[in-house]
């Protein structure tokens, strides 16, 4: 029998606004006050540990907004550090491969050689250098965090919040929820899109009905909840999410059919088990036709959290209408051939309906920069979006 899907809304919903003034918040202006006053100052989301298995291993990523490049690295003592990818002898650039492992980072410029905890511990023709205090010229860390695999960093010299005073009380509800699952895809695309309108992209369900009926038509929702309500929807202060209603009565492609006989469902079949495996964050209201979560990370981020797997999505502006996107995707761990084919075709689905949704970022974009549309009207069950605009300006104004 389906469950009915009533929603449950939690949170506090006194300061959302279901008008949204945009063209101006579009506006290069507003973008330089968003790099200051947001983006500076927050908790973000560069990748996950899950790429940093063994001691040395190290990935570079960079942070468009804030115009940083950041060398995330296992040290030889097994923890996890942020640092900025700079050679403190005149400013190069230390690293420029994307990943690898290594004990010692040495700059291509003048070899200058540092350990893989940030020290510096070589510096070429050192008998040349008047005063060269070693000890003080490491490698400039910044501010990071290891949560659930997820690394959080905070450029602020002194972060005004820990990240758990940041997340609040999700901080401590997702104990283990990608545990044993490994890296399967990695997509990266730059969109000629404001920043929030490609993160809004991902914040409600209102949309999956009409932009995926071609893809995807039937996987969410049911006869008794035909406009596809999310049956938990919760707004924090860093925070939004919400749970998305899978359809029971799905029917599954030729291709789902054979794939998944033989391996466990993924995207677009979910798959049904026991509720109370799951962490208390993961489909909160252990709603029985439960398909995924959707955590927006305030301000740039997004987390899927599935059965057989999830998804980080990052959204980094690269000015006021450029945003650089970024999704990884993670299964679990297998050596049978069975299910790495079932995997490969839930990445195809999945990456058919991505582009669905890229296509709307840019023309709605084009759309309220011709100033045509001065408000943007917002539902209930757009209450994501509502929030991410009061956390924003929340920020601008303090």
């Amino acid at each position: 029998m389906t469950e009915e899907c009533i929603t449950i809304f939690k949170g506090d919903t006194s300061r959302l606004k279901n008008r949204i003034p945009m063209v101006d918040r579009l506006s290069k202006e507003f973008f330089e006050k968003e790099v200051k006053g947001i983006f500076a100052k927050s908790w973000l989301i560069i990748g996950d540990s899950k790429e940093l298995l063994n001691k040395g291993d190290y990935f570079v990523t960079d942070v468009p907004p804030l115009k940083a490049s950041l060398i995330v690295t296992r040290g030889e003592d097994g923890k996890v550090r942020v640092f900025r990818n700079i050679c403190r002898h005149r400013g190069d650039k230390l690293i420029h491969d994307a990943s690898g492992c290594a004990k010692f980072f040495t700059c291509k410029f003048h070899a200058w050689n540092y350990s893989n905890t940030g020290k510096l511990v070589g510096v070429t023709d050192q008998g040349q250098f008047k005063d060269l205090d070693k000890e003080n010229l490491g490698l400039i860390e910044i501010h990071s965090e290891v949560w659930e695999d997820i690394v959080f960093v905070n450029f602020q010299e002194k972060p005004d919040q820990t990240l758990k005073e940041w997340l609040g009380d999700i901080y401590d509800q997702y104990a283990g929820f990608s545990e044993n699952r490994v890296k399967v895809a990695d997509h990266r695309v730059i969109v000629n899109t404001n920043w929030n309108l490609a993160v809004n992209a991902f914040c409600e369900g209102y949309h999956n009905l009409f932009i995926h009926k071609n893809t995807v038509p039937d996987y969410q929702g049911s006869p008794s909840n035909p406009h596809r309500h999310r049956p938990y929807l919760e707004v924090g202060k860093h925070f939004g999410r919400y749970s998305a209603p899978g359809n029971p009565n799905h029917k599954p492609t030729p291709a789902e059919g054979i794939f998944y006989q033989h391996s466990r469902p993924m995207f677009p079949s979910f798959a049904h088990f026991d509720m109370d495996a799951l962490p208390i964050g993961v489909n909160p209201s252990r709603f029985k036709q439960w398909a995924f979560d959707i955590v927006h990370f305030f301000p740039n981020a997004v987390i899927g959290p599935q059965a057989n797997t999830n998804s980080i999505m990052m959204f980094w502006p690269i000015s006021h209408q450029q945003t650089d996107i970024r999704v990884m995707r993670f299964s679990y761990k297998t050596d049978k051939p069975s299910d790495r084919i079932a995997q490969a075709h839930s990445l195809v689905r999945n990456r058919e309906v991505l582009r669905e949704d890229l296509a709307t970022m840019e023309t709605q974009f084009q759309s309220i920069m011709s100033n045509g549309l001065p408000f943007m009207h917002l539902s209930e069950q757009e209450q994501l979006l509502q929030n991410h605009y009061r956390a924003a300006d929340d920020m601008l104004n303090s």
